[in-house]
């Protein structure tokens, strides 16, 4: 992670998913999802959203968001944005999933020359918004216990430490 974002950065929140109980020290490692923002203003900025490649497709990614989401809104964020590979596909579903909408193209973002897409929210607090993350969260839930059994307990642990 970024470790100037972790100890300087007052903009800055980090959520990470560990297996284990209790203390920070028993769950330490493996990190299996982190995920980040930057408070601009009343603008949460999704930083960076990462699962270990064990654990993807469990819906760790997308449980991991709404939590961001959730301290976004408790921080005061009005609406969220994030900058996100345009062949992402797999990062775009997720996103749109949560109500993201691509606002801008930022061509040749990448230094490898592809282009990056600017997706923003609705206002967080629209009702409309409000139901479909719930709804997120259910299938988020449902997902790691139906995908991943074995390991949703240990997620889910980790996961509700979040809240």
């Amino acid at each position: 992670m970024y470790l100037s974002d972790l100890t300087q950065n007052e903009l800055a929140t980090y959520l990470v998913v560990r297996p284990g109980e209790g203390s920070v020290e028993d769950a330490m490692p493996p990190i299996l999802a982190y995920g980040g923002f930057w408070l601009m203003v009343d603008e949460a900025h999704i930083a960076t959203l990462a699962s270990h490649p064990d654990w993807r497709d469990c819906g760790l990614g997308l449980w991991l968001m709404l939590a961001l989401l959730d301290r976004a809104s408790e921080r005061g964020a009005l609406v969220s944005t994030l900058e996100v590979r345009a062949g992402n596909r797999s990062a775009r579903r997720l996103y749109e999933k949560l109500g993201y909408q691509v606002a801008g193209v930022r061509y040749r973002y990448y230094r490898d020359g592809e282009d990056g897409l600017i997706m923003t929210t609705s206002p967080l607090a629209e009702p409309a918004l409000a139901a479909r993350l719930a709804l997120a969260q259910a299938a988020a839930l449902d997902k790691l216990t139906r995908r991943c059994f074995e390991r949703a307990t240990v997620a889910h642990s980790a996961l509700g430490r979040l809240r």
